[in-house]
């Protein structure tokens, strides 16, 4: 485990609670590689490297192509004290849509309430940029993550392929009741009738 210090700039830090002994954050940069060795251990169970990606990779980024451009990226932090131990990182995309790319708790913080109190944080943030939806997408096997999503208000709105990480199911959260009701109006009538 690592431990490092974050810069508070930001006024959507969230206050320590009495009832958790944890702190969500914004970070501006986690350290490297000490967080590329934390995202191996906590998606260990559902993201298999590949030689083959791993080679296509290499290869795609020797043709000297430019990244393409992407939303600035916003990070959170959970720390207890100075020790990272979950993160969310996430961006805007077109359509008011922020997009959760990347959240993770260390397997000894899980069922502590980190992921959900994250899952808020992210919430509040995408609000306040003007955000109508939240999106993210997750393998088919990390259940923990998927079911916690579905009960906060989450849903499965697409399935899509992965080299890394296989067949991926894509959440969506309607920030307001009117997106909400469209969303089930015309999801609900092509897989439940209501009763």
């Amino acid at each position: 485990m690592f431990r490092m210090k974050s810069s508070q700039t930001n006024s959507e830090c969230s206050q320590p609670d009495a009832r958790r002994d944890f702190e969500i954050r914004p970070v501006e940069k986690f350290p490297e590689s000490e967080f590329s060795q934390l995202q191996r251990q906590v998606f260990a169970d559902v993201q298999r490297e590949s030689d083959e990606l791993n080679a296509l990779l290499r290869a795609e980024g020797e043709t000297g192509a430019a990244e393409p451009a992407h939303a600035p990226m916003f990070r959170l932090g959970a720390y207890i004290g100075e020790e990272l131990v979950g993160w969310s990182n996430g961006w805007m995309e077109r359509g008011r849509v922020f997009y959760m790319a990347n959240s993770g708790v260390v397997a000894a913080h899980r069922r502590k309430g980190v992921y959900t109190a994250l899952l808020s944080a992210v919430r509040d943030h995408a609000l306040s940029q003007g955000a109508v939806t939240l999106r993210s997408q997750h393998s088919v096997l990390n259940n923990a993550v998927i079911i916690t999503k579905l009960r906060f208000g989450f849903h499965v709105s697409g399935l899509s392929q992965s080299a890394q990480m296989g067949t991926l199911v894509e959440l969506s959260h309607h920030l307001s009741q009117p997106r909400q009701e469209m969303f089930r109006g015309r999801a609900i009538p092509f897989v439940a009738r209501p009763t």
